[in-house]
């Protein structure tokens, strides 16, 4: 994109979006749901369903990870956490033949999964081990470089005690918040999420989530950040290269396509719903498609008002689920991708995440069926400033 565009989409970029690249953005709602797994044997159930290994969720130390049906697809993208308090719960094993503690784990997903979530777990977690519940845990999420010095604020001006220091925690860690009435998780984010920290919750455990939410948007404030929206996060989202539930992941894709191997599976850890597909993919075979970037090449040769431009540059972005073919196959008889996520980034302008065949390398061209006048650029994830 041409530095004047550039700098003009800029200055159009939202104010939550340009807060959670430069200070702090409050998301409220990113439409994540979180379910409950109680029992003695709750984690080890746990560990036997998902695709990384959770055995540091009894100390602290969250998951990302996916659930897999047995053909190695997936079903639900979501945390492994523990829940508020576990400092006081974690117990260790008594020569193989204690549980775990804490026994009760959280799982955190996006809404949209919820109901896979729960049938997945009705099937294959017998009650006598575990069993599930879904909660009424809100998730509140900082993001910004300024995420650690706005919880500081917030710990000044409302008298919360954190278990840990937020600064102090890696990716995925958790620990305890005692606020004024109850308990609370905060969680440091992973840096390909984007600095910052979540927040749960629990509306259920006598404890007002909307009181917090209030603290929490007067430090954002007082920090010069703002409250974003879902659209803000989108577009941050796609900027990362993150998969989300329902566009790049889902029942028709393998989980090594999403290009998640090292934040999502363990190769290491012991058997789990899926895994002989996981394991023959990776130690004997390859997938066909990989999950790329897109971003649209500037032609001079384009003229004004030709199909896929407006007086000389890109439309804001290829549709989602248009087919990708090359440049030079002008009819569009070989498909080599399809779109599953597009924005307008005022950093790399229209861009868009795709499954690639893996035929074709990053630098490649192709064209969207819905925008034969715009190419695109094959690129590796997250984007970068070129």
């Amino acid at each position: 994109m041409p530095a004047g565009m550039v700098s003009a989409a800029a200055e159009a970029a939202s104010m939550g979006y340009r807060a959670a690249l430069e200070r702090v953005a409050f998301f409220p709602d990113l439409q994540r749901s979180v379910v409950a797994v109680s029992g003695t044997a709750a984690l080890r159930v746990v560990n036997g369903l998902v695709s990384n290994d959770v055995s540091l969720v009894e100390r602290g130390g969250g998951t990302y990870s996916f659930l897999l049906d047995r053909r190695g697809r997936v079903i639900v993208d979501l945390r492994v956490l523990p829940v508020p308090g576990f400092e006081g719960q974690a117990g260790d094993y008594a020569g193989g033949e204690k549980d775990p503690t804490p026994s009760t784990i959280w799982l955190d997903a996006p809404s949209s999964g919820l109901a896979a979530l729960a049938s997945h777990l009705d099937k294959y977690v017998p009650p006598i081990f575990a069993k599930h519940q879904p909660t009424s845990v809100a998730v509140y999420s900082l993001i910004g470089p300024l995420s650690a010095e706005t919880l500081g604020r917030w710990e000044a001006h409302s008298g919360v005690d954190f278990g840990r220091r937020p600064d102090e925690l890696t990716a995925l860690e958790a620990t305890t918040v005692r606020l004024r009435r109850g308990v609370a998780l905060l969680v440091r984010r992973e840096e390909v999420e984007g600095p910052g920290f979540d927040l749960y919750i629990d509306r259920a455990a006598a404890i007002a989530a909307s009181e917090v939410r209030d603290e929490l948007v007067a430090v954002v404030a007082d920090t010069g950040g703002v409250i974003a929206a879902a659209s803000d996060w989108e577009i941050l989202r796609v900027e990362a290269g993150l998969p989300r539930l329902g566009s790049e992941l889902g029942p028709e894709r393998l989980a090594q396509e999403a290009g998640q191997d090292s934040r999502a599976i363990s190769f290491a850890k012991g058997c789990f719903t899926g895994q002989e597909v996981v394991a023959r993919i990776h130690y004997r075979g390859h997938v066909n498609r990989h999950l790329r970037g897109l971003r649209w090449v500037s032609t001079t040769s384009a003229a004004p008002g030709s199909p896929g431009t407006t007086n000389g540059r890109a439309d804001a972005k290829p549709a989602v689920g248009s087919t990708l073919h090359p440049v030079s196959d002008s009819a569009g008889r070989k498909p080599v991708g399809i779109v599953t996520s597009a924005v307008l980034s005022p950093r790399f302008g229209p861009i868009a995440l795709a499954y690639i065949r893996r035929e074709l390398e990053p630098g490649d061209t192709v064209v969207a069926a819905d925008a034969p006048g715009a190419p695109f650029r094959v690129t590796t994830l997250p984007f970068t400033e070129w």
